[in-house]
Formats: C-alpha cells, sequence, structure tokens
C-alpha cells in the first residue's frame, strides 16, 4: 500500500492555552535583512503566547540548531526560565536531533505549526510582519538596523494588542514602564538635562 501524499483529513487542533506568562514561547526568524556590520542579516524573535511580550535577537541566517539554542537560552530563557512548550515552523534548525534533544533534557515540548496550515501559529507570523515593517522603516540607512534593535523591542513591547487592550509590558510586569520621553535627569556637571 502506498502512502498517501494528501494532507490528512479533520479538524486543526487548537493549541493549548498558556497559563502563565512565558510557559509557551512561539519563535521564528526574520531573514534577508541588509547585513549589519556586525555581519548579522537575521533577527530570531520568541514571543510569550500569553502576553504577546517578545525579545529580539540579532543573529546570522547561517545559525546553526547549536547556536540558536544559545541564543535562545541567553534572550529567553535567562530572564523568564525554562519554557513548557517552543512553538516553531519546521525550519531545519527546528527539526534537528540537535534541537529535540536539547529541548527533551529540559522537559520543554516541541510544538510545530502544520505544514498544510502554517498559520496555526499566527501569533509568530504577525509578529514577524510587524517585526520586519519596523526594522525596514528605521532610518535612511537600512544596515543599521541592529543598533535599533533594542528600541524596536522595547517599542513593540509597549504597544497595546489588538487582542488584550494592553501592552506586552504591562501583561508582563503589572505596570506601564516608564518611558525614555518622560524621564528627566539633571547632570550634576552642571550641563543640564541628560
Amino acid at each position: 500500500m502506498k502512502s498517501s501524499r494528501q494532507r490528512p483529513a479533520g479538524l486543526l487542533q487548537p493549541l493549548e492555552p498558556p497559563q502563565r506568562p512565558w510557559q509557551h514561547v512561539t519563535m521564528d526568524f526574520v531573514t534577508g535583512l541588509p547585513a549589519a556590520a556586525t555581519g548579522n542579516d537575521a533577527v530570531l524573535f520568541a514571543v510569550d503566547r500569553l502576553t504577546k511580550m517578545a525579545h529580539f535577537a540579532p543573529c546570522r541566517t547561517t545559525i546553526t540548531a547549536e547556536d540558536t539554542a544559545k541564543l535562545f537560552i541567553s534572550t529567553v530563557v535567562r530572564l523568564h526560565g525554562l519554557p513548557s512548550a517552543i512553538i516553531s515552523d519546521r525550519d531545519p534548525k527546528f527539526t534537528s536531533k540537535f534541537w529535540q534533544e536539547t529541548w527533551a533534557q529540559y522537559g520543554t515540548r516541541l510544538q510545530f505549526s502544520s505544514a498544510y496550515h502554517p498559520q496555526t501559529d499566527g501569533q509568530t507570523e504577525r509578529t514577524n510582519q510587524t517585526m520586519e515593517q519596523l526594522i525596514r522603516s528605521n532610518g535612511p540607512d537600512p544596515a543599521q538596523w541592529e543598533e535599533s534593535l533594542p528600541m524596536l523591542e522595547f517599542s513593540y513591547n509597549n504597544a497595546p494588542s489588538a487582542t488584550t487592550n494592553h501592552s506586552p509590558y504591562f501583561l508582563n510586569y503589572g505596570m506601564d514602564p516608564t518611558v525614555p520621553t518622560t524621564t528627566h535627569i539633571d547632570n550634576p556637571g552642571g550641563g543640564g538635562v541628560v
């Protein structure tokens, strides 16, 4: 009997809702960016499914599964702990034996968007589109995107979500941040406001 090449019948199974921040994390790459001075031409981004808070990490399109794991740990795990689930597309980095074994040893479940329905993970796709727009509209020199990435992340996390009516920052920390435009620090050297 031949195996079928048709997509399997049945309904899409929704992802279970997270019960706490950073329990379920979606992740993907934005690629095709102009090379920055460091050689980085891509961004790994991770989004908390509950609060919609995101972290953006510059990298290269050629990043390996091993380096992706290190970058995820230094960008997300060090701040929020281990997620119980990581949701991603079927990028070879995310389906590699190394990636699967790494997260299995931590007890983190890997879930993949369906090959037939990549919109299963719509949050990642929306974040990807928003981030690309932010980066590509970032001033006259497109190669300067990496320098602006921390403030782009800050801006993204402080914009109210249409889904929650609150900013991801507020939902994650329970308060709004003090933003640079509202902070005035007197310069002790007498040069006015810093």
